[in-house]
């Protein structure tokens, strides 16, 4: 049985499909119907960032999934044994609370006793937030991978915003042929290291930080009734989904082949 992993990354570009039709409709009429042109544009803005917000969600579902069909509780990574339990602590906001860390142990024992399955819901940073760099990062610290987009600075990933489109969909048809042999099953074995990813502190926004917080503002802007005019060509956002599906690959990429070293290094 394939995982639930390796299912969903199969069904991605189903998913995109309605942004596809969007796209090549606005490109049929881009000189022809300017009114129903600027409106198609301003939808792809929205659903951009709607489809990648989906995305997240579901890919911390389906991770969970997997893990509570191969691992119990006590031999998770702590990263994971500590979110889980805000579902019942909540978050602590004050660090300097030593009964929080009291209750955070005590909570994480009793859970090892019985060995109880996790939930995805405690992973959420929070829930129906938009997907901007500070919640992908957060959700991904959440399992242990911290600082997400230090790892994708300067890494062979930063090509593409100087790529073309059919550049960009090459490198992600690569990589999801790659990527899928390495999650059809649980523990994951997917290998993301020869791509040039480095833990290493970055002084400045990554790229794909100033990549999300674009699409996001852009989207913010028609969602929130900002922008009333059309200011994206058919072209731009058909290079920022290609953009979006290509990050999408690499998140599944990195949280798949950093899980379960660290997984390994816990229960060794």
């Amino acid at each position: 049985m394939a995982t639930f992993l390796f299912d969903y990354v199969n069904q991605l570009e189903a998913k995109w499909h309605e942004v596809d039709v969007l796209l090549d409709k606005a490109k049929d009429i881009r000189d022809s119907e300017q009114e129903l042109y600027n409106a198609i544009c301003r939808s792809i803005t929205v659903l951009i960032v709607a489809h990648f917000e989906g995305y997240i969600k579901n890919i911390v579902k389906y991770v969970v999934k997997d893990i509570n069909l191969s691992v119990g509780f006590k031999d998770l990574p702590e990263n994971i044994k500590r979110t889980y339990c805000t579902k019942y602590l909540g978050l602590n906001l004050d660090k300097r609370d030593n009964s929080y860390e009291k209750k955070l142990k005590k909570l994480i024992e009793k859970f090892s006793e019985v060995n109880c399955q996790i939930s995805h819901e405690p992973f959420f940073y929070p829930i129906n937030k938009n997907p901007n760099p500070n919640v992908v990062q957060n959700i991904f610290a959440r399992f242990g991978v911290s600082n997400i987009f230090h790892l994708l600075h300067e890494s062979v990933f930063d090509d593409v915003f100087s790529s073309s489109l059919s550049e960009i969909e090459t490198l992600s048809e690569s990589l999801k042929s790659e990527l899928l042999p390495g999650i059809e099953n649980f523990p994951y074995q997917f290998d993301i290291t020869k791509y040039d990813l480095d833990q290493t502190k970055c002084e400045v926004k990554s790229l794909w930080e100033e990549f999300l917080e674009q699409i996001n503002q852009k989207r913010h802007g028609v969602a929130h009734g900002n922008e009333f005019e059309n200011v994206e060509d058919v072209s731009s956002l058909e290079l920022k989904k290609s953009k979006v599906v290509l990050l999408e690959l690499i998140l599944t990429g990195t949280i798949s082949s950093k899980i379960i070293p660290r997984f390994q290094e816990e229960v060794s």
